[in-house]
């Protein structure tokens, strides 16, 4: 049995209910907890963040829209003047009344959005529906006007004509809102299809206000008539909405392209709940890295940004090559924080077990002594990771060394030096539950590396095994479990699993933290002793993973 992907998630649990976490003791830590580094520098720059980028487009959008708008009703008022075309008045006495009216109202919504450069994103939001609803409400009142002309005059021709002239410039409406103004495409569909009612609305009028006209509309209501109109006006909406789609994904592409100053981004490897992972190449060095991204939308994001900084800071301090390297951070005006980190092709622990099954003695003696290489600088920085588990140790390859580890995500880690500050959220437990040691669970305040040591012997355990100490019904189960609960022997799962090994596992699983190893690097130490310490190499490693023909992945 392997943990399930709910599993692998980091919990939080309060002691004290209903006791928030405090976003001002978050932003604290994010500062102290590593005051003296400076690896990495914040990613500065004047770049335009999507929202902005968005309110600008929009913007100009509605410019040219109402100039558009105008031109065509100037031209169509000069046209008739020259030509008495039904066909383009419709027939109807008014029409002249309507065209300044409109171009009127026009021109005033023109000079309001040429005056003023400061506009929301709200507001011009706003501004778009006056727009498209005072030329909808138009169009509806000019088709009432001329159906209504053309049916008292029992003109068949007008009627006709006028059906054509009124469904093309629908259409055009239509057409226009999709392709010219930028939206998600569940926005454009609402709106477009919420237009394509308009015709309804024509009919609804005379049926309330000449309902003795019905009957000398009736061809414009057959069976054939209609159908072509509403065939058409699907087809109007549904073009409108793909092209919107289209368009603001490559809008959205092309804007992270430029996003993120020197990093061009070429597709997306991963997605959580907050945040993505992208594949990115640098511009000038072309070094293939990961881009991490987390938006945010609410004070508890907020929160997990607090974190989110704390681990790239933390992250950046340590120079391990078994640990993730840190090349760049920044944040965008709206909301969106990153970091640039390398790119790992191959895959977690946690993949590599579920996929490929359970590693012999020698190869996992392989992976577990390069993570507590790792550790060991850590924990020499007064540093514990406090959320090791499988999915935070990746297989890689560095340099042309095969089943090279990398240990990802120190968002949790907690300075163990009594003289620095500590902001921690107290009243909260952190980490995974099955591979939480008790003290963890009991939201024991001075935690220390011991704690890493016994989510080493969880990690060792499943990579033997390929299930946990402890696989309870559920997670609060699973947090007892490691609190009272005996473990059974990794070899009563697996065969293979030497006296020695299954001790070493064993006494990084002891209960209490005193009847553990006292550091990791004694730990290291009695993994060296055990029998298949050193019997895989990076050679052996690199014959699998060319066997295997592993696809490539990213942390």
């Amino acid at each position: 049995m392997t943990p399930t992907e709910e599993d692998s998630k980091p919990t939080l649990i309060r002691d004290v209910p209903g006791q928030p976490i405090d976003l001002e003791a978050e932003t604290v830590l994010f500062e102290q907890t590593m005051p003296n580094q400076g690896p990495v520098r914040m990613v500065e720059g004047s770049a335009v963040s999507f929202r902005s980028a968005t309110v600008s487009l929009l913007q100009w959008r509605l410019r040219a829209i109402l100039v558009l708008a105008l031109v065509v009703n100037i031209g169509l008022v000069i046209l008739t003047l020259f030509n008495s075309a039904e066909f383009i008045t419709g027939g109807y006495e008014h029409y002249y009344v309507f065209a300044i009216l409109r171009m009127g109202i026009l021109g005033g919504l023109l000079a309001i959005l040429w005056a003023y450069d400061h506009f929301t994103l709200p507001q011009l939001r706003s501004l778009e529906g006056v727009i498209f609803g005072f030329i909808i409400v138009m169009w509806i009142l000019q088709r009432y006007s001329s159906v209504i002309s053309a049916a008292e005059t029992s003109s068949e021709v007008i009627l006709l004509a006028n059906r054509f002239n009124g469904l093309i410039s629908l259409i055009f409406i239509i057409l226009s809102f999709g392709m010219l103004i930028p939206h998600r495409w569940q926005e454009t569909a609402k709106a477009v299809f919420t237009m394509g009612l308009a015709p309804l609305a024509v009919t609804i009028l005379i049926w309330l206000f000449h309902p003795e006209l019905m009957k000398d509309i009736r061809e414009l209501n057959s069976p054939e008539h209609m159908g072509s109109l509403i065939l058409n006006l699907i087809i109007a909406c549904a073009l409108a909405t793909y092209g919107a789609g289209v368009l603001n994904y490559m809008r959205e592409r092309i804007h992270e392209a430029e996003q993120y100053g020197q990093y061009r981004l070429l597709r997306k490897i991963g997605e959580g709940g907050m945040g993505e992972v992208h594949l990115a190449e640098h511009a000038l060095l072309k070094r293939p890295c990961a881009l991490k991204l987390i938006r945010t939308d609410s004070e508890h994001d907020e929160i997990a940004i607090a974190r989110f900084e704390r681990e790239v800071r933390t992250t950046a301090g340590l120079t391990h090559p078994h640990t993730i390297e840190i090349y760049d951070y920044g944040h965008t005006d709206d909301g969106v924080f990153y970091y640039v980190m390398e790119f790992l092709p191959g895959m977690s622990l946690a993949d590599l077990v579920d996929v490929h099954g359970t590693l012999s003695t020698s190869r996992a003696l392989h992976l577990l002594d390069q993570t507590c290489d790792a550790l060991i600088e850590a924990h020499g920085a007064g540093l514990i990771h406090r959320d090791l588990k499988p999915d935070n140790l990746f297989v890689s390859e560095r340099g042309g060394v095969c089943d090279f580890v990398k240990v990802l995500d120190f968002g949790l880690v907690r300075q163990t030096n009594p003289d620095a500050s500590d902001a921690t959220a107290e009243n909260v437990i952190s980490g995974t539950p099955r591979y939480m040691a008790p003290e963890q669970v009991m939201g024991e305040p001075n935690l220390d590396a011991r704690c890493d040591i016994y989510a080493l012997g969880c990690i060792a355990y499943f990579t033997l095994t390929g299930r946990t100490p402890f696989t309870e019904e559920s997670v609060m189960a699973d947090m007892i479990a490691h609190t009272n609960k005996e473990v059974i022997p990794p070899s009563r799962h697996a065969d293979g699993i030497s006296p020695e090994l299954e001790a070493v596992i064993l006494k990084c699983l002891e209960k209490k933290k005193e009847d553990r190893f006292a550091s990791v690097f004694d730990l290291q130490q009695a993994l060296r002793d055990c029998p298949g310490y050193g019997d895989w190499d990076s050679r052996q490693a690199a014959v699998w993973w060319e066997e295997q023909e592993t696809d490539v992945v990213t942390s």
